[in-house]
């Protein structure tokens, strides 16, 4: 049975980087293409990671790396120290030994969407301006998408960068609210869900314990979990990127409702902020003619945890696909 087709776009990123090798584990998806965008740091770094991160888990040469967007589409600046100088801790990996590809990563999307029409699974773990860019480029590519899930976005509780906005929504808003009105088929992984699966110190003892392979595996982890413990007191890191990966594959990692997205893209005070409104609720609201028409684009959003052990699954799935 031919495995299914997805592309991962990423702006590794600690978890970023692991959410790779978690998918590449799971043995359930071809993956058609590697993406890099600025987020947790600027794109060139991102891309310059993603190649090394495709040389690490094994797959240079055979998955291509494409660069993404050089700028968010608000063209807001902005800077997060959270994953460390180079985005990976202070991990500087040897690069890819493929050439530097000249298609960009929008076109890319585009493309493979009319190569695998209908098939296509896009997983995006971090800002969506890639996504944007491609929807912009080709709104059609909506709807030959079969499926879109995205790490971002807090429904119902707190944001991570201002009191309710989740970073990947807040780097560029402009192009998270482009992707939830397009009618591309989406789920939305937030913090709703994400920070109730956490990695903790047992967890990257099983990582140490296994020895070759998971070296660099265990330093990621390491510097993930001490930088929670750094900006927030925590003892354990939240696989924000990783479920999502998984949720492309089984929702039971999540509980989920049906609903409209609407991204707050103006305000200096809540920029970033995903309002959620469920398709079916008790409560009627009197919504201007623009953010009713919005409601005919609804997506599946995590609101919890589900009943499958993702925190668990994450470290078996791991130990699978060691580093070369």
């Amino acid at each position: 049975m031919a495995l299914a087709p997805i592309v991962l776009d990423s702006d590794p990123g600690l978890d970023d980087a692991v959410a790779l090798q978690y998918m590449l584990g799971t043995g359930l998806w071809d993956l058609k293409a590697y993406l890099a965008v600025g987020g947790n740091v600027p794109v060139e770094q991102t891309f310059r990671n993603a190649r090394g991160l495709a040389r690490a888990f094994g797959i240079d040469g055979e998955v291509p790396v494409y660069r993404g967007a050089g700028r968010p589409i608000s063209r807001v600046e902005f800077s997060a120290d959270f994953h460390g100088p180079t985005g990976l801790g202070t991990e500087v990996l040897p690069d890819s030994t493929a050439p530097e590809q000249t298609e960009c990563a929008a076109s890319a999307l585009v493309r493979l969407s009319k190569e695998y029409d209908g098939e296509l699974t896009v997983v995006a773990i971090g800002p969506l301006t890639n996504v944007a860019a491609a929807l912009l480029l080709d709104p059609q590519f909506a709807h030959r998408v079969r499926k879109l899930v995205f790490m971002g976005g807090a429904a119902r509780v707190p944001g991570n960068t201002n009191p309710v906005a989740e970073f990947n929504i807040w780097a560029d808003p402009d192009a998270a609210d482009i992707v939830v009105s397009s009618g591309i088929p989406y789920t939305m992984v937030g913090l709703d869900a994400t920070n109730r699966w956490r990695f903790n110190r047992d967890d990257l003892n099983k990582l140490e314990a296994a020895g070759s392979g998971q070296e660099l595996t265990t330093r990621l982890m390491r510097a993930y979990l001490k930088s929670y413990e750094d900006h927030t007191g925590e003892d354990t890191g939240a696989l924000h990127d990783p479920l999502a990966v998984g949720v492309a594959a089984d929702e039971s990692f999540i509980t989920a409702e049906t609903g409209t997205v609407i991204v707050e893209c103006a305000s200096q005070l809540t920029r970033g902020q995903t309002v959620f409104i469920p398709a079916e609720s008790n409560r009627s609201y009197d919504y201007p003619p623009a953010i009713a028409a919005r409601t005919k684009h609804t997506g599946r959003i995590a609101l919890g945890a589900g009943p499958r052990n993702f925190s668990a699954h994450f470290t078996e799935t791991v130990l699978l696909r060691p580093s070369v």
